[in-house]
């Protein structure tokens, strides 16, 4: 395990585990469905802001935002065409398939 992934997996643990234990505290099981349903949403983000050179912590913060903006703003729009759960799903799928291709168009450029 590299030093650079050593570095994301901690800073991940110590940002997750207090922010669970707060909302498990605080609401129950209903507020880690709730963090959890964030961290999911920000994740194809978080794949697309890895190509950009930013820190960790900047990374996570626009990935984050970006999460809790752009997709329900993506299924909401879609969702007047297809049932709403539908466009949900509909909507983190191409997501998370354009974080996969911009990851693969990246590995075949540094390959070639």
């Amino acid at each position: 395990m590299n030093f650079k992934f050593k570095e994301v997996y901690v800073f991940s643990l110590a940002a997750a585990l207090p922010i669970f234990i707060f909302s498990y505290a605080l609401f129950g099981i209903t507020g880690i469905r709730v963090v959890l349903g964030i961290i999911f949403v920000s994740f194809p983000f978080y794949v697309l802001l890895n190509r950009l050179e930013l820190a960790e912590g900047e990374k996570f913060v626009f990935s984050a935002l970006l999460g809790l903006t752009a997709l329900p703003s993506l299924a909401y729009i879609l969702g007047f065409l297809i049932p709403f759960r539908m466009a949900i799903a509909a909507s983190f799928i191409t997501l998370i398939s354009i974080a996969v291709l911009f990851v693969k168009c990246k590995n075949s450029r540094k390959e070639n």
